[in-house]
């Protein structure tokens, strides 16, 4: 029975493609294995952060945490092995999980089971080689989901799993009750989407290379995944486009936000290139939005950036509002990727 039920978590972890699910998936699977009485918890930490306790399961789990887990998880080392060690007259483990290149925070699971027995080494041994799927489903993710080039995420990504970065996932059971809201937008506070565009790419290009082009396009992901927060999803939509949801309270909390990355492309260095600009437009979103309408929204206000001079940032919302744009009748077709917005402005 026990064989079956670890046959079943393992295929959870192995077909899960939601990152935010994951962890809870694994927490529940070596609670399986360990049985409800064991303290089995999930610890999240950013670079010189201290460490955080985001899924737990077990009768002790607080005591486990604060007395038992400490020390053992500092010596942790990312080296694919788990770290056992008999503390306080427990049998306790933990290891690291694999990280997503979407992420600069560390994960560990850690576990303790009360009396210690010969069958641990066998138990740390199972358990550790559901870490290892864990982390090459992880890395198969990052493999599909991923832009090969600047590793923000891919456009085939944003229309596969729009309705779910909008809304947190459902869960179908109590113990995979993880819920990492940095693969979630706050249904707490609205969302907005951005298109923004680097202004005159095709000049960079026809000057410089494509060589130099792609360092551009290598920097705008580097300065998004610095500008941006965490909880933000950045996907590089194909050519010189970009998009990013975020969270933000209100139309001008949105607009601070793209503002300053806006600033922080116009002020970098580009090698080669040296000055180089981009224009944005975004829009609100609901959780009745199609991906083609919000995009579209968006887009409509990218285009009246680029008309009216370029390195600035435009609000749909705000657009219509002051009848500089009307809404269009009816969706038009999709721009392809590879079009230069810019050779429509001259």
């Amino acid at each position: 029975m026990i064989l079956l039920s670890l046959l079943q978590n393992a295929e959870a972890i192995s077909s899960c493609r939601d990152r935010g699910r994951l962890p809870g998936i694994l927490l529940r699977a070596v609670v399986t294995l360990l049985g409800s009485g064991a303290d089995v918890g999930i610890f999240s930490r950013e670079p010189q952060a201290e460490l955080v306790l985001r899924a737990f399961s077990g009768p002790t789990i607080m005591e486990s945490a604060v007395s038992l887990w400490p020390e053992l998880l500092e010596d942790v080392l990312n080296d694919g092995k788990i770290l056992t060690r008999d503390i306080g007259g427990r049998s306790c483990g933990a290891m690291m999980l694999q990280s997503s290149e979407l992420s600069t925070e560390q994960m560990m699971l850690a576990y303790d089971i009360t009396e210690s027995n010969t069958a641990n080494q066998d138990i740390a041994q199972k358990i550790a080689c559901l870490v290892r799927m864990y982390g090459n489903q992880i890395k198969l993710l990052d493999y599909s989901e991923l832009d090969t080039l600047t590793r923000l995420l891919n456009r085939k990504t944003f229309d596969e799993t729009f309705d779910r970065l909008l809304t947190s996932s459902e869960v179908d059971d109590a113990a995979d009750s993880f819920d990492d809201r940095r693969d979630h937008l706050d249904e707490g506070s609205p969302a907005w989407l951005c298109v923004i565009d680097i202004d005159h790419f095709k000049r960079v290009n026809d000057s410089f290379g494509h060589l130099f082009g792609d360092e551009v396009l290598l920097r705008m992901g580097e300065l998004m995944r610095r500008t941006f927060r965490g909880g933000d999803r950045l996907f590089r939509f194909g050519g010189e486009e970009f998009v990013v949801i975020l969270n933000a309270a209100d139309e001008a909390l949105a607009s601070v936000s793209f503002n300053r990355f806006r600033t922080s492309v116009e002020k970098h260095e580009f090698p080669q290139v040296g000055t180089v600009t981009c224009s944005i437009g975004f829009t609100a979103v609901t959780t009745m939005d199609a991906p083609t309408d919000v995009v579209g929204r968006a887009d409509e206000a990218l285009y009246y950036a680029k008309e009216h001079g370029r390195n600035q940032v435009c609000c749909y919302e705000r657009l219509v509002a002051e009848s500089k744009i009307a809404k269009p009748m009816a969706a038009e077709a999709p721009v392809e990727d590879d079009f230069d917005i810019d050779a429509l402005f001259g």
